[in-house]
């Protein structure tokens, strides 16, 4: 890009800043080096990016020389919205838009052959992860482990996932882990990283961390590698910063180089995800990894209420760890903060029914009411409540399509036809429905393809593999590959991908006909009928989520890439669309707003957590206020705390110091 023209003589320039504030305009005009944008609640981050984005095109950056970089795929694909309701169509054609793993994806797909895999490699989430962390655990053959397990115990599964997982995003390898980790299993748990990174290689798989982590070595180690993907993408553009890990900063930093074009946006306020291995020091050292960056802070709130910034902001001026900001309220007054305390929980559930019952009789569309807990748990007494006077209401964290158990099986179907090496979703597959096939005889199979070239299908038809088991076992493996390997032959013939993933689902003896069977039989109860049905539309949803993506990527559609996008979209994301109440953890509400929420539970040992008082952790107690902030700004117009003295039948420890460093009176 030749240094920008002024914007008198460049209108579509012009149309870039209309509306924005003089710091939004200074973020979207900046021109070549790094820049960090500091965007508190509301203060229009997402517009400034693709103003930005949109300035850069105006001067003449190619579509395809800008990578725009979200943590979501919700975000991703409202950002691609924006910019083509903001430039049109054409204009943005070519440029990506995407979350970080899907990057690491594209990357890793392109030099998989380096990491043991081909291009065709499946991507386990963390309940697949955690089942190959368990046959690790359990597997007798396994000696190394079995010793480690004598010497240091037992270990659950979740916990050395956890570790494995951290130690990832740290950028370190079992060496390290096994060296320095603080972890009284850190011995044990390094062993078992070791076995599942080998059973990884022989799936032709990666994990979600994987993508990070060797995407990270890939760009590092082959300095020819990392400069073709700097060079490929010049201008790069991040979103919520704040959130990134290690592994993460060091993709950016690859990426862009220490003086390269890159702009990312975030708010120290708004870490919320330490436990996932988010480091807060990225976005305020991003000058010690960038030295000639430039900072702009968007100090203004479009969002809330002037009562409502200056309560959120008398809170999380307690952090010492921040860059200290006043945001203006862009709207002025004219909003209502409260605060209330009841005996027990019920007095609160039904107190807030009648509030939220009120609020929608005035007017209130359901779409802007919002009740937010710390956990879950914590609105149980408001769910039974809403549901016995029939206010509909949503629960963000309900499974997602691509997360429900009979989707997931189905979706091994696919992953198999796509990576015939794959373990896991070879055992998930063979064994929904059932064919008499238990984990040892899944294991005998597994042992058998790997003697041979890996093939899990064939080796359900081979002669040798199924040797000596009972005949109707024999007969439905036979079958299983034969149906797989025509569908096979369809996918090398050419045919669509909703061609291939409805015949998947079709397949004698399958997933479909089990379920259908359930519907039709005269012994199953009428729940068991009820859920039959529901997994059918289910499984309907998956075809036609299979030909949507046809349509959309036309001729580069690929089962591969079809897998992809299924393991990389957030199975929970925010339905904008739905018209009811929502309810939701502090961590789900994030990037959402209400015109009247509700804080439920501000009570001390719950916001903050009784965990982070116990250990007197500092850091902990910082990002349990940093939570307490974005509730809280959240809201709109009307913004409600609550806190009870009895909890699910116990006591609690009063209102939370939180409401007090507010400038609150404690309920």
């Amino acid at each position: 890009m030749s240094d920008p023209a002024p914007a008198a003589v460049n209108p579509t320039a012009v149309a870039m800043l209309d509306g924005l504030t003089p710091e939004q305009q200074a973020a979207v005009c900046h021109g070549y080096g790094p820049l960090l944008v500091f965007a508190g609640p509301g203060a229009g981050k997402t517009n400034t990016l693709t103003r930005r984005i949109g300035w850069l095109r105006a001067h003449g950056v190619p579509a395809h020389e800008i990578l725009a970089v979200t943590f979501t795929v919700a975000a991703a694909g409202e950002m691609r919205l924006r910019l083509i309701q903001l430039l049109g169509e054409e204009a943005v054609r070519g440029l990506t838009v995407a979350t970080f793993h899907s990057i690491c994806a594209r990357i890793l797909r392109e030099h998989a052959s380096l990491f043991g895999r081909t291009g065709e490699y499946t991507i386990y989430d963390q309940a697949e992860i955690k089942k190959v962390i368990d046959h690790v655990l359990s597997d007798a053959e396994r000696t190394a482990i079995q010793h480690q397990l004598a010497t240091y115990g037992q270990a659950p599964a979740k916990e050395v996932l956890t570790q494995i997982s951290l130690a990832k995003n740290r950028l370190w390898t079992p060496d390290i882990l096994e060296a320095h980790s603080s972890h009284p299993l850190g011995p044990l748990i390094a062993a078992v990283w070791r076995e599942v990174d080998e059973e990884l290689r022989h799936s032709n798989a990666f994990d979600f961390d994987d993508l990070l982590l060797c995407a990270v070595r890939l760009l590092a180690d082959h300095p020819a590698i990392g400069q073709q993907h700097s060079a490929r993408w010049p201008w790069l553009l991040v979103d919520e910063f704040q959130d990134t890990n290690y592994a993460q900063m060091a993709l950016v930093q690859l990426l862009a180089g220490p003086n390269g074009n890159v702009t990312v946006v975030g708010d120290d306020d708004q870490v919320l995800y330490r436990f996932r291995g988010a480091e807060p020091d990225n976005i305020l050292r991003f000058g010690q990894a960038f030295p000639s960056a430039v900072s702009v802070t968007l100090g203004r709130n479009f969002r809330s209420h002037r009562e409502i910034v200056e309560v959120s902001s008398r809170a999380i001026a307690h952090n010492r760890t921040r860059v200290p900001k006043e945001l203006v309220a862009h709207r002025g007054d004219g909003g209502f903060v409260g605060c209330y305390g009841f005996r027990n929980d019920h007095e609160e559930a039904e107190w807030m029914t009648r509030q939220i019952a009120n609020a929608l009789a005035a007017g209130i569309s359901p779409r802007e009411i919002m009740v937010i807990a710390r956990t879950a748990y914590a609105t149980t007494r408001l769910q039974q409540s809403l549901a016995a006077h029939n206010i509909p209401h949503r629960v963000l964290g309900s499974l997602g399509l691509y997360e429900r158990k009979e989707v997931k099986d189905a979706v091994a179907y696919l992953a198999l036809l796509a990576n015939p090496c794959d373990a896991q979703a070879f055992r998930r597959a063979v064994s929904t429905p059932r064919r008499g096939v238990g984990a040892a005889t899944a294991n005998r199979l597994i042992a058998a393809a790997r003697d041979r070239d890996g093939d899990l299908i064939a080796a359900c038809a081979g002669d040798v593999a199924i040797r000596g088991l009972p005949r109707p076992t024999r007969a439905a493996l036979a079958q299983f590959a034969a149906q797989l390997q025509a569908i096979r032959g369809d996918l090398q013939a050419g045919r669509s991908i909703g061609h291939i993933v409805s015949s998947t689902l079709m397949m004698d003896g399958g997933i479909v006909g089990h379920f259908e069977g359930i519907v039709d039989s005269d012994t199953a109860t009428n729940e068991e009928r009820r859920d039959a049905e529901r997994v059918l539309e289910d499984l309907r949803t998956l075809a036609s989520a299979a030909a949507d993506y046809h349509d959309t990527e036309g001729d580069s559609a690929s089962l591969v890439g079809f897998l992809e996008h299924a393991a990389l979209t957030h199975a929970q994301e925010l339905d904008g669309e739905d018209e009811r109440i929502t309810i939701s953890t502090i961590h789900r509400s994030k990037g959402t707003e209400a015109e009247l929420v509700f804080v439920l539970g501000c009570e001390e040992g719950l916001l903050p957590s009784w965990r982070v008082l116990q250990d007197g952790d500092e850091h902990g107690l910082e990002e349990e206020r940093r939570l307490f902030y974005v509730a809280a700004t959240r809201a709109k117009n009307r913004l409600i705390f609550t806190a009870v003295a009895n909890r699910n039948d116990r006591a609690t420890d009063g209102g939370s110091r939180f409401l007090a460093e507010a400038g609150l009176q404690r309920a």
